[in-house]
């Protein structure tokens, strides 16, 4: 995977620690992590992204977390998520969102690491259900 920034967004405390040690060892990505909508926002302000991962759990709000990507040219945006309806729902509506891949939980880091290459070459549309 080539040398990148990713931003990783979870209200979950333990994922984001777990992914970004993970991501530490095993890969070229640059880890920056955001707890809150508020504050992707800044850090995606402030510090630039290549790519966007966004963990989607029961408890957050889709269109906080999706809908605080700049309108325009923006990093694409990967959903890592356990919310996978059998009519394929929530995926349909990441991409509706403009998201560049979704992925369900659970999913290996090197799975999710792929991914994440694949979507930094420009592939879009991606989904590992």
């Amino acid at each position: 995977m080539p040398r990148a920034r990713l931003l990783l967004l979870s209200a979950d405390h333990d994922a984001r620690h777990l992914y970004v040690q993970w991501f530490a060892r095993t890969s070229d990505l640059v880890t920056s992590c955001s707890g809150s909508p508020t504050e992707a926002r800044a850090r995606l302000e402030a510090q630039g992204a290549d790519v966007i991962l966004v963990d989607l759990t029961p408890a957050t709000h889709w269109d906080d977390w999706l809908r605080l990507v700049p309108d325009g040219p923006h990093p694409p945006v990967v959903v890592l998520t356990g919310w996978v309806a059998h009519d394929g729902r929530f995926r349909h509506r990441a991409f509706g969102l403009g998201c560049a891949a979704f992925v369900a939980k659970p999913c290996h880091p090197r799975v999710l690491a792929a991914v994440l290459g694949r979507v930094l070459r420009g592939e879009r549309d991606i989904s590992i259900t």
